[in-house]
């Protein structure tokens, strides 16, 4: 499957190349020079930007998640902090709710999917199990059952994306399908790295985080600026009902 540039712009890879450049290097160089904390929240806003730019029209929605994601980065300036961590995990919640009421076209097709269905609830219990532990052993981090709350909520919303995600590609077979699939496991990889990172102190999860997040966003505007397939996706949607 080939991913047709014209409909994002050609310039989309090299924005997206520079600026995973970036992130990586304001990991490496974030003691030295301080400016280099902001990459993360500027590579948010450039793709903002450029969304604004190239879309034929502008959707309230996807403005709605980019700026979810840019408050969200803004967030990590003050994780040290209770409500900096409430933020950070709160606007995740926002942000992937946003995505999936952007997805609700598959709902008919998930709901008659048992399989789908069954594997998500698998999916689901596995991902508590896992923040259970996590949750456990940083547990000094955590402060009172609200913000252990969050982070169970995230776990269940980031999973049912994750489904969406998959039966949406198996479903239409698209450029922009399959786009939207490593859109999603892009940020789920980047969450996941976040966490290993902070709470375990590994630095290298900082770079799987950087690196994801950017291209993540990278394939998230290609499936809203990929206006042909999207036509195309939803009549194999209404075909699939």
């Amino acid at each position: 499957m080939q991913f047709l540039l014209r409909k994002a712009g050609r310039y989309l890879p090299l924005i997206t190349l520079g600026l995973v450049a970036l992130n990586i290097l304001s990991w490496f160089l974030r003691r030295e020079f301080y400016l280099f904390r902001y990459i993360p929240l500027l590579t948010v806003l450039v793709f903002l930007i450029y969304y604004i730019i190239k879309a034929p029209r502008i959707r309230f929605i996807v403005i709605a998640i980019l700026v979810m994601l840019a408050l969200r980065e803004y967030s990590v300036f003050y994780y040290y902090k209770n409500f900096g961590q409430i933020a950070y995990i709160l606007l995740g919640c926002v942000t992937y709710s946003l995505i999936i009421i952007k997805r609700l076209d598959m709902f008919n097709a998930f709901l008659k999917d048992r399989a789908a269905i069954l594997l998500t609830l698998v999916f689901i219990g596995l991902n508590m199990l896992i923040l259970n532990e996590l949750i456990s052993q940083v547990k000094e981090g955590y402060e009172g059952s609200f913000q252990s709350g969050l982070v169970f909520l995230f776990g269940v919303i980031i999973s049912l994306l994750g489904a969406i995600a998959v039966l949406y590609n198996q479903v239409v077979n698209s450029d922009r399908s399959l786009a939207f699939l490593f859109f999603v496991f892009c940020f789920i990889f980047s969450d996941v790295a976040s966490l290993l990172g902070y709470y375990f102190g590994i630095s290298f999860f900082y770079y799987i985080d950087f690196v994801s997040a950017a291209l993540g966003l990278a394939f998230f505007i290609y499936t809203v600026l990929d206006v042909d397939n999207k036509e195309e996706g939803k009549n194999q949607l209404t075909q699939s009902y």
